[in-house]
């Protein structure tokens, strides 16, 4: 399979040599390394290239919660459904955010019910539906700080029809990982910390993780080869006893970040607690609009009413205990048996960041 990959960064000869050392690394030290990664792209390659199998039984790279439709509360999808039954409007959103199952409903599954709901591939093609529309155009705005970003810009520098607004479930990812840890619902021994998402937020606001968790952490590109450098680096982190912040990725990641994103994202949204589907309410992990943007806001400009009784997993459902690497899909009773790419019962199953469906498509379902 490695002569068939024809990439700078995946090189068959580096390959060997960068596992033969790993080998050695986890030789010395002599116990299981539990490496968890924050990125469903990480995750995408890793199964994709088969990286696990090239590593030694005792080195363990466990997905996190790094897929930004897995983490989108049903609470969110069913008030947003509940709006759309009792008003004519149209609901935008990106192609996996519509089949993401909510407590009875997804966006897709919504249109049955009569609703107008729409994919689109960014926030300016729901602005230029509403341009020629008379309805209200609501965009179902997810994803982590690598998407909050563009559509920060967006919002911030385009004229903005008065009949488009966005609802927003963005999440920011340091913050998350930070609390998770804080509350003991993961556990690891070093993070992969996510590329893409790494270029918005930079490297400085990881600092604390390492410090106050003693964790090895390294953010890292996507080829295999960066994947596995950078677990050479978490694993010479633990056998040299320490626990800072590298970065692999230097050809795209900068310690403070994207600036200029960063202050577009400030302008348009603040931080402020967020649900995580299936992990609870975690403090200061959402992006909310600002007060500014308050008319562009669906949550204010309609009142949006978060529904009493929502349902994050069904039953059987373990995408909780996959997000936190604490359950792999076999682990899961509906995996490739209920629960498909096409009939996806929980949000792993649905976006090619999630863990079940990386497995599934993979063909590792034993």
């Amino acid at each position: 399979m490695l002569q068939n990959i024809k990439n700078v960064y995946y090189d068959p000869v580096l390959i060997k040599k960068i596992v033969s050392k790993i080998k050695k690394q986890a030789d010395t030290l002599d116990r299981e390394i539990d490496i968890m990664h924050v990125c469903g792209t990480h995750e995408n390659s890793i199964v994709r290239f088969g990286l696990r199998d090239l590593l030694p039984e005792s080195i363990k790279l466990r997905a996190g919660p790094g897929c930004p439709v897995c983490v989108t509360s049903t609470r969110d999808i069913d008030a947003i459904i509940n709006f759309a039954l009792k008003n004519d409007v149209t609901i935008m959103s990106f192609g996996d955010m519509l089949k993401v199952p909510g407590s009875e409903y997804s966006f897709h599954s919504a249109l049955s019910l009569g609703l107008d709901i729409k994919m689109v591939y960014g926030v300016e093609d729901a602005i230029k539906e509403a341009e020629i529309s008379k309805k209200e155009i609501i965009f179902f705005s997810v994803g982590f700080e690598t998407t909050a970003a563009p559509i920060a810009s967006i919002l911030s520098e385009v004229f903005i029809p008065d009949n488009f607004s966005i609802y927003s479930v963005h999440k920011f990812t340091p913050n998350g990982v930070y609390e998770l840890l804080k509350s003991g619902k993961i556990n690891a021994d070093g993070l992969l910390l996510p590329g893409h998402a790494s270029v918005i937020s930079g490297l400085k606001v990881y600092e604390k993780i390492a410090d106050e968790f003693h964790l090895a952490s390294v953010a890292s590109g996507f080829e295999p080869l960066d994947i596995l450098v950078s677990v050479y680096m978490i694993l010479q982190q633990i056998i040299d006893k320490k626990s800072v912040v590298e970065n692999e990725y230097k050809r795209t990641v900068a310690y403070e970040g994207n600036k200029k994103a960063l202050r577009y994202m400030d302008k348009v949204f603040h931080l402020d607690d967020s649900i995580w589907r299936g992990l609870g309410n975690i403090a200061n992990s959402g992006f909310f609009v600002n007060e500014q943007f308050k008319n562009i806001d669906a949550s204010y400009k309609f009142d949006i009413v978060y529904p009493e009784n929502y349902i994050e997993h069904k039953k059987g459902c373990r995408c909780a205990d996959v997000i936190l690497g604490n359950a792999e899909p076999k682990d899961c009773p509906l995996f490739a048996k209920i629960c498909t790419p096409s009939n996806p019962i929980g949000p792993c199953m649905v976006s090619d960041e999630g863990t079940c469906k990386n497995v599934y498509d993979a063909g590792s379902i034993e």
